[in-house]
């Protein structure tokens, strides 16, 4: 038996006859058209007879209607390249010729069919894809520059695993691999995972019918891959030739091209295989202590996650001179900076051979001065002649950070005193004391993460001051783009609308202060504005969950906390209760802001002054609502108390 088709959802069985079958299917299919119809005719051995044309009429309105108005896709694509440089994209849209690891020859040409010439994105020093993303989308900084960072309130160095958790800027895409397994495998299969990661990209999109104007989908592979030396050329061919496809089904189906802006975080430096700098050994030989808190002048904590070009140092103030002046000698340095002790407006700048020279910042107006003391450690005295013959430079030698940038896209440190000053303030809540920019040919990274590498063929990194690690790209196919940096692009796209509100679908919690959620560029919901007025020397409680919907706002928020163990646990969202301690405390919380100034998913309390906590010491709470029939758990998640006993809004 075979099945006829009359429509996308019903079909008639028709039994071929051997006759029939010996024609063929296009013949078999007169045939039997014939033989439907004379069939139709005898309907009546079901005691009743009906027309042909009733039975159509009937078949007819069974069949599912179109659509009288489908719901329309996204307009816009906005895809999140990590790590792709723009000298690649570059040569790509103009047609490059190469020499692969392999010896093979490839001409290979890109993203010049519906594409505007590609810009530079000047990434964050350092140049790295957590505090990259996240100043690009707006959002506000995080805790440190990498997930292993130094927590100057707790005075504690944090570890978070890289491949489990998630930071905000992921959380707001409309798509990304999620899971530890498939983002493992971007190290292990960086190629395959890549080509998965597109072919998900378009099927997802196509199935994003819901998500509003703006589709955001972030791609981790390409940074995973350069790490390991793979052909980024041929990956980004391989992703133009889908969204090329992606776009002509979009043309076909929507009918209007699909507005698509691409954008990386950071550059590559493709210097393969380096020198790991022996800073630690080099430091302990000094009479320095590499420890996890500092309670010595001689202590120094060095946060290390992966492979990096640079290198952060957290330092009693009173050694920063000494550290600055030792670290000069130390092989594989190209740029020292640091903050002036007692004072966020002042930097220095130092090179590996002992030039010095000093950053003045003029926050409220955002200009700089640059005043070499010694030498030009960074090569900023043309710049400073042009500025100068440009009428760009008032009288005391400052000029605005547009005009600073613009003299300095093409420099080997472009942005350098903007980028310097924001990576020792702005960047991190926690900023290093101390940043150092490695030459190409050296690394930093832990022992064994090292030689793990050495066992396949590395092929760069980045993170260092310099144009190769920090030359990021933007790509429109709608409108002209131009050089810009990380912290403007966000203002260029209009905040970048419709980013996912992950708070409004999922549970969760965090400790913020009205001081963290101003250094927010973006304020993306009422919380966020509301911060701005409350008091800045308090401490709020920020819950989210869908949940609220259904819960009164007169409802107390009950909050479970206790010591923890020394490393902080994932969140938790089971409903089994635990035993309660003798070391427990619990507290029922009130809103610190009305109901109606708040999203229906989120609200803030106030921290509890009758909830004693120990200094400097990792808690674990968990809260939860109670209606009048059932308390229903919502966060669980691991702080760090500061030196005054109170929690640390990271």
């Amino acid at each position: 038996m075979r099945l006829m088709s009359f429509g996308p959802s019903f079909s008639i069985p028709v039994r071929w006859s051997k006759k029939e079958r010996s024609l063929g299917v296009p013949h078999a299919r007169i045939l039997a058209t014939a033989s439907l119809r004379l069939r139709l005719s005898r309907i009546s051995d079901f005691g009743f007879r009906i027309s042909r044309a009733g039975v159509f009429f009937c078949l007819f309105a069974l069949l599912p209607l179109p659509r009288s108005s489908p719901a329309a896709l996204p307009r816009h694509l906005v895809l999140a390249l990590d790590g792709v440089a723009y000298r690649d994209m570059k040569a790509l849209q103009e047609g490059v010729t190469y020499t692969d690891l392999g010896g093979r020859r490839f001409h290979r040409q890109a993203f010049h069919r519906g594409y505007f010439p590609v810009s530079r994105m000047i990434s964050t020093f350092p140049s790295a894809s957590d505090v990259a993303w996240t100043e690009i989308l707006g959002d506000r900084p995080l805790p440190g520059y990498q997930r292993t960072y130094f927590n100057e309130a707790a005075n504690s160095e944090i570890y978070q695993n890289g491949i489990t958790t998630s930071m905000e800027y992921e959380r707001q895409m409309t798509w990304q691999v999620t899971g530890g397994l498939l983002r493992t495998l971007g190290y292990v299969f960086p190629r395959t995972t890549f080509k998965y990661e597109v072919r998900e990209l378009a099927r997802n999109f196509l199935r994003a019918t819901n998500c509003g104007d703006t589709f955001y989908a972030l791609l981790r592979s390409p940074d995973d891959a350069q790490h390991l030396s793979a052909d980024i050329l041929a990956m980004l061919c391989t992703l133009d030739d889908n969204l090329q496809e992606l776009r002509s089904r979009y043309r076909a189906g929507e009918g209007r091209e699909l507005d698509i802006l691409i954008l990386s975080d950071h550059g590559n430096n493709h210097a393969g295989p380096a020198t790991r700098v022996e800073i630690r050994s080099f430091l302990k030989a000094a009479g320095y202590h590499v420890t996890k808190s500092i309670q010595n002048p001689k202590d120094v904590v060095l946060p290390t996650a992966g492979i990096e070009s640079w290198v952060e140092i957290h330092n009693a103030p009173g050694e920063t001179e000494p550290l600055l002046r030792l670290l000069c000698h130390l092989q594989g340095v190209d740029v020292l900076t640091a903050r002036c002790p007692d004072r966020d407006d002042q930097f220095i700048v130092m090179n590996f051979n002992g030039e010095r020279a000093l950053i003045d910042w003029r926050p409220a107006q955002n200009s700089f001065r640059y005043s070499p003391e010694k030498g030009d450690p960074i090569n900023y005295r043309p710049v400073i002649e042009a500025l100068s013959k440009n009428g760009r430079m008032d009288a005391e030698g400052f000029a605005s950070a547009d005009a600073w940038m613009s003299e300095t896209f093409a420099h080997r440190y472009p942005l350098a005193l903007e980028r310097i000053a924001r990576g020792h303030t702005r960047a991190s809540l926690n900023p290093a004391t101390i940043l150092i920019s490695l030459n190409n040919d050296y690394v930093h990274s832990s022992w064994f993460i090292k030689k793990g590498s050495e066992m396949v063929r590395f092929g760069g990194t980045h993170g260092a001051l310099d144009d190769l690690n920090s030359n990021g790209i933007l790509l429109s196919s709608s409108a002209p783009s131009h050089d810009t940096s990380a912290n403007r692009v966000a203002a260029l796209f209009k905040g970048f609308p419709g980013l996912r509100d992950y708070r409004a679908e999922e549970a969760g919690a965090e400790w913020i202060s009205a001081r963290t959620e101003a250094l927010a560029a973006v304020p993306r919901s009422p919380i966020d504005q509301g911060c701005r007025a409350l008091p800045r020397d308090r401490i709020y409680l920020r819950v989210w969950t869908p949940g609220f919907a259904c819960v009164s706002s007169e409802a107390p928020l009950e909050i479970t906390v206790k010591p923890a163990r020394r490393f902080l646990p994932a969140r938790i969202r089971r409903e089994d209760p635990e035993p309660m301690s003798a070391l427990e405390q619990r507290a029922n919380l009130n809103l610190a802001v009305p109901r109606a100034a708040a999203p229906s998913c989120e609200r803030l309390y106030a921290f509890p002054a009758d909830l004693a906590l120990d200094p400097q010491t990792l808690y674990l709470i968990s809260g939860r609502t109670r209606d009048p029939n059932k308390a229903t758990r919502i966060f669980k998640f691991g702080f760090w108390t500061d030196s005054r006993g109170l929690p640390v809004a990271d």
